[in-house]
């Protein structure tokens, strides 16, 4: 009961017949008055002693504040500059094309000029196994461009390819994933050092990618 309707409450209460014992009366007031000071100390006391925050203000991150694991950047390095990007997009796109060239002519060398001699190697290897799973021709269709980072003479680029490819028993497959290439600069020219794709445990036929 709040100290607020203590009045109330005692006024409700029935006088003392006359004629009563005055230690009755005396004991009966005594004891109001320490019932009415226990209601008062316990109101009191579940009174807040501190400011009470408006609900959300104590736990909501403060603006623009870094969560963990979301300041450290995708690559090591910084962002390529307009003329760098260019560059190693053309780089890639004619990876690409040479892929596709190679498989329809038979002919792997025409992909050596843009790739080092170990990743070279293992696209020629990639277009025999396509040849002997039945592919007749890969096509790419189309490459959506994400972050290209440079540090040093080496380089990272993210690219979204986009591939059709041909079986001998004339069906056509078309797949999309996500490619993350690595780029080093030999001889003053980038070439494409590795390949990964990270969205995929297992990479499917078509495309060099």
């Amino acid at each position: 009961m709040l100290p607020s309707n203590a009045s109330e409450w005692e006024a409700k209460k029935p006088p003392p017949k006359k004629g009563g014992r005055g230690i009755g009366g005396l004991g009966l007031m005594l004891g109001l008055l320490v019932v009415l000071g226990a209601v008062a100390f316990v109101a009191v006391s579940r009174l807040p002693t501190t400011n009470v925050p408006r609900p959300g203000a104590a736990t909501a991150p403060t603006q623009g504040a870094a969560r963990p694991g979301t300041s450290a950047p995708a690559a090591a390095g910084a962002p390529a500059d307009a003329a760098t990007q260019q560059t190693i997009q053309q780089v890639i796109q004619q990876l690409d094309d040479a892929q596709a060239q190679a498989i329809a002519t038979n002919n792997p060398n025409v992909m050596a000029a843009t790739a080092t001699q170990e990743f070279y190697q293992e696209q020629v290897t990639t277009n025999q196994d396509l040849v002997d799973n039945g592919v007749t021709e890969v096509k790419l269709l189309k490459i959506e461009w994400g972050d290209i980072v440079v540090d040093g003479n080496t380089a990272t680029a993210t690219a979204w390819e986009t591939w059709s490819t041909t079986f001998e028993d004339g069906t056509t497959e078309q797949s999309r994933d996500r490619n993350v290439y690595t780029l080093v600069q030999q001889d003053g020219s980038w070439k494409v050092q590795a390949d990964v794709h990270p969205d995929q445990q297992q990479q499917p036929a078509g495309g060099g990618r």
